[in-house]
């Protein structure tokens, strides 16, 4: 019998040591040193391609591509595989899995965060929405919608009292992270439902209950937090700026949030109108504030578009404007988040 158990124990340590080692091997180790400046800035972006093009990973070093408007199941897989097998790093893979923007409305439905009635549901909805992004390949959902005051689409965000909100933020986000997908609070810090930021540049208050929202996201180990674009004032104030281009409220959330912060859209209007002339200017401004990563994906944002916009946080950075340093910071915890091992 001593001799029985002890094979079981040999058999049990080995196992446990093939299991590290494998998940070893998938945690590539990336030094930043050997990482050139355009690879680095690459991994600042999260965009939307036009079909399947190698220059957004192989030219433009893209960190991250957005999906959300293809026919078919077999399309998703086939375009997600091939960005994947491209990239020298792991790359994002995102959309908006909400229920209430339903990116892959030709093959699955389901409920929206509106419909969600309690705890329960909202964790189980959570878990139905990470398989399914799961089985196309995706790693990084852009949800829950953390805001109570919506104004422009109902059904968009969780319904009932702040506490019964709380408790579906949560249950959500634990849903999302059962199934290995990354989950993405926003629009901190509020404000983004009471008006459409894609047509407006407006002004919101921002009440102390709105940043409670984000604070329980935070507790739950939320991934990433979107940045919206209103104007704000109140609770938190952003001295005449959009939310996403406001050190003062960029600061805030960093001291306490560890995590990935994201721009939401950055070619909305409620942001554009600001760079009527010049857009491609912004890019720099949306790293410098204390943004992670800048989401652009209009169905204009194009290659060229997107090269001209990225060189700008180049030129800032060979300028002096942005120290490298700070773009390192960035990139470290980018990839960190993406399970690579960095080193610098």
């Amino acid at each position: 019998m001593n001799k029985l158990l002890l094979f079981i124990t040999i058999i049990l340590l080995i196992s446990n040591c093939l299991i590290v080692s494998a998940e070893n091997l998938t945690m590539e180790t990336i030094n930043l040193s050997e990482m050139s400046l355009k690879e680095k800035v690459g991994q600042l972006m999260i965009v939307k391609p036009e079909g399947l093009d190698s220059r957004y990973i192989n030219e433009l070093h893209v960190g991250g591509i957005f999906l959300n408007d293809l026919k078919s199941e077999p399309e998703y897989k086939r375009t997600i595989s091939y960005y994947k097998n491209i990239s020298q790093t792991n790359l994002f893979i995102a959309t908006d899995m909400e229920g209430y923007w339903n990116p892959f409305s030709n093959f699955y439905s389901s409920k929206n965060l509106g419909e969600v009635s309690d705890e329960q549901e909202s964790y189980d909805l959570g878990i139905e929405h990470g398989k399914t992004l799961n089985e196309l390949g995706f790693n990084l959902d852009f949800s829950p919608v953390v805001e109570s005051r919506n104004e422009v689409w109902p059904g968009r965000s969780f319904e009932g009292t702040p506490e019964e909100i709380q408790e579906k933020v949560k249950a959500y986000i634990q849903g999302l992270h059962r199934e290995k997908i990354l989950a993405t609070a926003k629009h901190y810090p509020g404000g983004s439902l009471v008006k459409n930021p894609h047509l407006l540049k407006f002004k919101a208050e921002i009440f102390p209950e709105d940043l409670e929202y984000f604070d329980v996201a935070i507790s739950e180990h939320v991934d990433a937090i979107m940045v919206g674009h209103p104007i704000v004032y109140g609770a938190v104030d952003s001295n005449g700026k959009q939310a996403t281009i406001s050190r003062e409220v960029l600061s805030d959330l960093r001291n306490k949030f560890e995590g990935l912060i994201i721009t939401d859209a950055v070619t909305m209007l409620g942001l554009r109108l600001s760079y009527p002339f010049n857009f491609k200017k912004v890019y720099p401004v949306l790293i410098s504030s204390g943004n992670d990563i800048i989401l652009d994906t209009h169905k204009n944002s194009g290659y060229k578009a997107l090269k001209k916009r990225r060189d700008e946080i180049i030129k800032a950075v060979d300028k002096g404007y942005l120290p490298e340093s700070l773009i390192d910071e960035k990139v470290k915890r980018i990839l960190e988040k993406k399970g690579h091992y960095v080193v610098e």
